[in-house]
Order: C-alpha cells, then structure tokens, then sequence
C-alpha cells in the first residue's frame, strides 16, 4: 500500500477511535511510524486529508455499493441494499457523521463536494421511491415525494449523532447501525401496500434478527 493511502487509512482509524478532533497530524505520523514531513508531503493539513476521505467515501458508496434501480433488482431489494450501503458507509466512516456540522462549516471544498454527491444521493433515493410505488409496493402522492425522501436521508445522516447524544455510551456497535434500519423501515412501513406487507415484515423481521444477533455477541 502507497505511502499516501496508509495515511488515509490511518486517519479513518484514528478519527474513528478517538475523533477528528482529538487526532493531529502529529499524531496520525506517530502512529504511522514516519515523519510529519512526509506525511505533508502527501497532504497540506488535516483538512486535506479529511476532504481526501470524503472522496473515497463517496465513490465508495456512489460507485461501489449504492444499488441501481433496474428490472433485474426487486424494489424493496433495492432500497434494502441501499440502507445495507449507508450504514455500511456510516460505520466505516463514523467520525464524519458524528461530526457533520463542523467539519463543514472547516472546509469550504468539503462543503462544496459534499453537497454536490448528497444531490445525487437524493435522485437515487426518490428513483428507488418510484420505482416502489411503481411496483404496487408502497402508496404517495407526487407532493409528498420530496419530504419523504428528506425525512428517510435525515435519519440515514444524523441518525448516529443522534444516538450518541442519547446515552453515555461512546463505543458504536453493530446494533446501533441496525436501528437505524429499523428506524427508516418504521418511516417506510404507513405507505406500504397490502400486497407488499408480507414482503416488508419479512425484512423487518431480518433487520430484527440481525440487531439481536449482534446484541448477544456483543
């Protein structure tokens, strides 16, 4: 692995494990075992390497893991993968979404690409909403598309700092992410169809699983 994506990974594990905020340069060279000149060598400042986080986070979670919409994927499969993708991206990438507000308001080119990729998140999320309500799984209005989309993508982007304001707990385990899911199939569920209901319990009832299997290993 490069010089420059060790200090990317790095920093992920840092920023996670003790937040951004705590983390320097300094100290992202220490744990490297290199100099902090070479670490600028790759990246001016730590702005520099959080916006080179964002990026891979993006591509990660725009090119490589968010499901198309497309006759070869079941509706609801779609936007399971899709909440599967962003928690996903919410875990490996943790400190950002705990942090949301200030690391923007830091990094005017972070804000500017941020903005830019969340665009395009919202044009998936209302596709794989149509594409639902196409297929007789759930029922809307036309009105009411964009509040449903914003209220499903508020609890995918503030769901963890939410949690964390609401107990003493600072570790984020596995569960935490699959309430989130549980969350967003709870916003899903009034607009479902008769014919859909089986189906959708039938996820819960997976996410359910799933949150109590990770419980009971924890």
């Amino acid at each position: 692995m490069k010089t420059r994506d060790k200090i990317i990974q790095a920093s992920i594990e840092l920023f996670n494990e003790h937040g951004e905020r705590n983390v320097t340069t300094n100290h992202i060279a220490a744990h490297l075992g290199i100099s902090p000149g070479n670490l600028y060598y790759h990246f001016r400042n730590k702005e520099d390497i959080i916006l080179s986080i964002y990026e891979e986070y993006a591509r990660n979670l725009l090119l490589e893991t968010f499901p198309q919409v497309s006759p070869d994927v079941a509706p609801l499969d779609a936007i399971i993968l899709y909440m599967d993708a962003v928690f996903q991206a919410m875990s490996k990438f943790r400190f950002f979404y705990a942090n949301l507000p200030v690391l923007l308001s830091k990094n005017p080119l972070l804000r500017e690409k941020y903005v830019e990729v969340q665009k395009s998140i919202s044009e998936r999320v209302s596709d794989m909403m149509i594409s639902l309500r196409e297929a007789d799984m759930i029922k809307f209005d036309d009105e009411e598309l964009p509040d449903l989309v914003a209220i499903l993508r508020l609890v995918n982007t503030f769901w963890l700092s939410f949690y964390q304001t609401q107990t003493m707990e600072t570790d984020i385990e596995s569960t935490v992410f699959y309430e989130g899911v549980l969350k967003i199939l709870s916003i899903i569920r009034p607009y479902t169809t008769e014919k859909a209901l089986p189906e959708f319990l039938k996820a819960r009832e997976m996410y359910l699983e799933r949150h109590n299997e990770a419980r009971l290993a924890g």
